[in-house]
């Protein structure tokens, strides 16, 4: 819709002074007595993302885990789940590879494993999803690829525009909407941290290049429509488990002592330090070594499981700078208002998250004190990948953005409780 354009229910409100006994439509809402929303208009409300809008929990977007997407409980708080469609994935779902489901860690080797795919549920749909979060999607991206292809071979994209040919930003303006919310830039540097920083074939986008997209994105959204537009930044994604779980040492089984881990770097094959992190994926290698105590050169860590000390200050330093520059861009938009995800997950990192009578923590991996591994899947806040969360992170998320939504168009949502997961 573009700012010129009359709404829709405007012009239906003009139909109907020239016909004797016209009835508004069922769908949409523009009388907000009846509800919570303030001076906002939820009937078509859009979401643009990557895997983090997405809903995508233990590796893969299954339909069990988008049901606790945060645009999805978004729109249950706001009243609308009915007219809210997600690209919905029956069963293990999808991976990000295409043949491959969701991944499953056995609790007593902890080994990783991924399960058969499912199917797509609702491709059929006759209009655009409303959550158009694309799992590995970057900034460039959303805003130029009209299928797989053009994205890298990311068979999401595919999934999600279903031939449209149109782009994600382009998908979400077609179905004129009056709420947006956006999270993007976590993919434009997470892969390259993720291996890292250690292959080639994955660079992070450069800083300027993630502003002028994300200006883009951006620009093109507002030029069309007058809708909110409500974006997160990106979150220290070095603090989740996927980054943290793994100590750079084990407990000799023999005698109780640190052993600390062989690791390659750019000058070689060296002895781990307290400072260097080991990545999730190494977790099968890990649990071999713990279990053996056999620590040698020869079976020295690869460079991709490792991130090191300036590795890792690398990647704190590029996330802020992401996040001043998005700030700066979003502050150039009026109607654009960003919510502080990369703030609210410090705080949680610190304390914990207080949801109903408990409190959860992004650990997912704990030890005792003669070095056997432990799943905290009762406290944890994220899934079995390691990055993404499970349904209680995700409701920190929602709560974030409700609470800058209640806040900016006077609104009234709830906040959501264990009894909505």
């Amino acid at each position: 819709m573009r700012r010129t354009d009359l709404p829709n229910h405007i012009i239906w409100a003009l139909v109907c002074l020239l016909i004797t006994g016209c009835k508004a439509p069922t769908s949409g809402k523009s009388d907000n007595s009846d509800n919570n929303w303030g001076d906002g208009e939820f009937s078509m409300y859009v979401s643009l993302g990557n895997s983090l809008t997405a809903g995508v929990a233990d590796g893969a977007l299954y339909a069990a885990a988008q049901a606790n997407s945060f645009p999805s409980l978004i729109a249950k708080m706001a009243g609308i789940q009915d007219n809210f469609e997600q690209p919905l994935m029956s069963g293990n779902g999808f991976s990000f590879n295409d043949t491959l489901g969701r991944l499953s860690v056995s609790v007593l080797d902890l080994k990783i494993s991924f399960l058969e795919p499912g199917t797509e549920s609702n491709r059929g749909l006759s209009r655009p999803f409303n959550n158009l979060g694309t799992p590995l999607i970057t900034a460039s991206q959303m805003l130029t690829a009209t299928n797989s292809v053009e994205a890298d071979s990311n068979h999401f994209v595919d999934k999600i525009l279903r031939g449209s040919g149109r782009t994600l930003v382009e998908e979400a303006l077609s179905l004129d909407p009056t709420i947006i919310t956006l999270w993007v830039g976590n993919n434009d540097l997470l892969e390259a941290a993720s291996l890292g920083l250690a292959s080639a074939e994955s660079p992070y986008t450069p800083l300027e290049d993630f502003r002028d997209d994300l200006n883009g994105i951006l620009y093109e959204l507002t030029s069309e429509t007058a809708a909110p537009i409500f974006i997160g930044n990106v979150l220290d994604f070095t603090t989740l488990p996927y980054f943290t779980s793994l100590p750079s040492f084990i407990i000799d089984p023999t005698t109780g002592n640190k052993k600390y881990l062989y690791g390659e770097g750019e000058e070689g094959i060296r002895l781990l330090t307290d400072e260097d992190l080991i990545l999730y994926w190494a977790l099968p290698d890990y649990f071999l070594l713990a279990e053996s105590g056999d620590v040698t050169i020869e079976n020295a860590l690869v460079d991709t499981v490792i991130l090191d000390a300036s590795e890792k200050a690398e990647i704190v330093g590029l996330i802020q700078q992401y996040n001043d520059r998005i700030q700066t861009v979003a502050n150039s938009y009026s109607q654009v208002y960003m919510i502080d995800i990369h703030g609210m997950f410090k705080d949680i990192s610190n304390n914990g998250f207080l949801f109903g009578d408990a409190v959860y923590t992004p650990d997912l991996i704990a030890f005792t004190d003669n070095g056997e591994i432990q799943l905290k899947v009762i406290s944890t806040m994220f899934s079995f990948d390691g990055l993404h969360p499970n349904k209680i992170g995700y409701a920190a998320i929602t709560n974030a953005f409700i609470e800058k939504i209640n806040t900016i168009l006077n609104a009234s949502l709830p906040l959501v409780e264990i009894s909505d997961l």
